[in-house]
């Protein structure tokens, strides 16, 4: 049983998600923290509100009362002296003035709310206030020695004891208030106390929560989620130090030889688990000073520090394919783990990291290509690279000068020689390079993505030739064109359908030769492209059939018009033997299917002789039927091969 808050991966996510239990765990903290937060907000505004209330109490009403007492004492004191001559009489309306403008500060609406809580207080500062404003003419008329000071003294004067006694009370009144609200503010202090505690807690105990979960997606940004080994981010700090430092060191490129099939074949569910079986052997097989990462979606990289003697190169080789010589047993299917490995040393064939990985790329592609048990970098790639970037640049102003040139190549019926359709092959004589073969354009055209306006270089022309032939020679005359991989795509009838228009020539004037590896690659959708051609009329052969791995439940379902054989079937089928028997079974193959074949590859007499006299409809195509032709010599060979 996993422990709850152990990560876990999640279907359809990269990197695996959060465990239910973290969310769980961190929602609850955050509604402690919000929780928290809120009664240590609401405590500070009853704490402000108590702060408001006791200030009021204990400070602005009774020094309020404390002054009114004292300005009345002062100004009783100054009518005494003015009336012995002591004071002038400015200085008595002055002393009036500020007993005056008491008073309407304790009315105001600033204390009525706690003067309105004592009635008979805010009756004695009503009357005050009547008594001193009833009293301003007197003040004014008021002369030293009159006997008009005794009845402003016998106005006031009385009020001065009570007053005194409000001043008294209200004191005492605020003392056993504060003595009451300390209580409270105690245990407000405790409370809020306790509740900033528990923000920090919660706080904390969250912040812990999100920087383990950030250490972990830190941790698997470094791995690969499928296979767990490291990335390619931590190859890259592996590699940085040692090449900072001059650490000779080897990087292997490894990976697993047709494993696209198998993500077709049986599903991506046990390719993965052979990818994974496929790094869990090789990391098994590591010693101390090498490192594995996974390189890319389907390839990983061993990189081996002091490894640099071609010796230990292949010992190490050695030593990773013996790995994997165990078959694996993945849903009942027993798969071989055939690895195709690319190397590439440091300092020797790169000095940065960028270089090292290109080149164990180029190293790996070319052991694809030529199917070898693994390849060593050599110098001499570069030139080759160097010779693909150099035409790449160079054919785009080829198909712009028209430079490059059209050959034609019979297909033939075997027994009557007539000429159903011709294969059409593309040649550029490279000022620098020389002749430059199909091959090699097609395979420059889709690594640098000029396959597309190749392509159609190739059928606007191959229209317009095959025009002017249906018209003088074969109305029934088709050409046949090699799809580039990369335009094997939906939609692509929308391209071809309006150059055979412009040319006026049928749909099936045209007929397309499909790999097996690019229709068997994904076969559903390669049926809904394929289906949508044939729709539109036009026609397609699968090639190099039997040198691939095709399915016989898919291939029923194709709709093609041929099946064309690898050129090799034809290969010593003039004596009797193995070869002959293997295309005899071929045939069989193909009458099942109900489809006719193409058989490439006839270059001799005899050849021609043995594919005669086989039973079902076939087409022939090779050199001793017909040589690639120019343009100009297709009508010449047409006429000549007419009864």
């Amino acid at each position: 049983m996993s422990h709850p808050l152990l990560p876990y991966v999640g279907t359809g996510t990269e990197y695996g998600r959060v465990h239910p239990l973290k969310v769980v765990a961190a929602l609850l903290l955050l509604g402690i923290m919000v929780m928290f937060g809120g009664g240590a907000t609401h405590t500070l505004y009853g704490i402000h509100q108590h702060n408001s209330l006791l200030e009021q109490r204990t400070y602005e009403v009774p020094w309020s009362l404390m002054q009114l007492q004292l300005e009345m004492g002062r100004f009783l004191d100054a009518v005494r002296l003015f009336h012995a001559d002591a004071i002038r009489h400015d200085e008595l309306m002055l002393r009036y003035d500020i007993l005056w403008s008491r008073t309407p500060v304790l009315l105001s609406s600033q204390f009525k709310d706690t003067l309105s809580e004592r009635p008979d207080l805010w009756l004695l500062i009503q009357q005050i206030e009547s008594r001193v404003r009833g009293a301003e003419q007197q003040v004014q008329a008021l002369v030293p020695g009159s006997p008009g000071y005794q009845l402003i003294l016998a106005e006031l004067n009385p009020y001065l004891e009570p007053l005194s006694r409000t001043v008294t009370a209200t004191m005492h009144g605020n003392v056993r208030f504060y003595a009451e609200y300390d209580q409270a503010y105690r245990l407000m202090g405790q409370r809020l106390y306790v509740q900033i505690v528990g923000l920090f807690v919660s706080a904390a105990l969250l912040l812990l929560l999100l920087l383990r979960e950030l250490w972990r997606y830190r941790s698997q940004q470094l791995r690969d989620p499928l296979t767990g080994l490291p990335n390619r981010f931590a190859l890259q700090r592996r590699m940085a130090p040692m090449i900072e430092q001059g650490i000779p060191f080897s990087v292997t490129v490894l990976e697993l030889e047709d494993f696209s099939q198998h993500h077709h074949r049986f599903g991506f569910e046990v390719a993965d688990r052979l990818l994974q079986a496929f790094s869990q052997r090789l990391q098994q097989s590591l010693q101390p000073h090498e490192f594995i990462a996974q390189f890319g979606r389907e390839g990983v990289v061993v990189l081996a520090r002091g490894v640099v003697e071609l010796e230990e190169v292949r010992a190490q080789l050695s030593r990773f394919r013996q790995a994997l010589t165990e078959k694996e047993a993945i849903d009942s299917y027993d798969f071989y783990m055939t690895p195709v490995i690319g190397v590439v040393l440091y300092p020797a064939d790169g000095d940065n990291l960028v270089e090292l990985l290109a080149r164990g790329e180029l190293a790996l592609e070319l052991c694809k290509r030529d199917r070898l048990p693994y390849v060593i970098f050599d110098p001499s790639l570069l030139k080759e690279m160097a010779r693909r970037q150099r035409l790449a640049r160079d054919l785009p102003a080829a198909l712009d000068s028209s430079s490059l040139g059209l050959c034609f190549q019979p297909l033939t019926e075997p027994r009557s020689g007539d000429c159903a359709g011709l294969q059409t092959l593309l040649h550029w004589h490279h000022p620098g390079f020389g002749m430059i073969s199909s091959t090699e354009l097609l395979r420059v055209t889709e690594q640098f993505q000029l396959s597309e306006r190749v392509f159609m270089w190739m059928l606007t022309n191959a229209c317009r030739h095959l025009r002017r032939w249906q018209e003088l020679e074969e109305p029934g005359l088709f050409v046949s064109l090699k799809l580039p991989p990369s335009l094997f795509r939906d939609g692509l009838e929308r391209r071809i359908l309006p150059v055979l228009e412009q040319h006026g020539l049928a749909a099936g004037s045209l007929v397309l030769d499909l790999d097996e590896s690019m229709v068997m690659q994904d076969a559903f959708e390669a049926q809904a492209i394929m289906a949508a051609l044939g729709a539109a009329g036009i026609r397609m052969t699968l090639a190099d059939f039997g040198s691939g791995c095709s399915s016989w439940g898919s291939l029923s379902r194709l709709p093609i018009s041929w099946l064309k054989l690898d050129p090799t079937f034809c290969s010593g089928i003039e004596r009797p033997g193995e070869a002959r028997q293997q295309l005899e079974t071929l045939f069989g193959l193909g009458r099942l299917l109900g489809y006719p074949l193409i058989c490439c590859g006839v270059d001799h007499e005899a050849e021609l002789g043995v594919l005669s006299g086989m039973a079902g409809e076939l087409l022939v195509q090779g050199d001793w039927v017909g040589a690639p032709l120019a343009a100009v010599e297709v009508p010449g060979w047409l006429k000549r091969r007419q009864p």
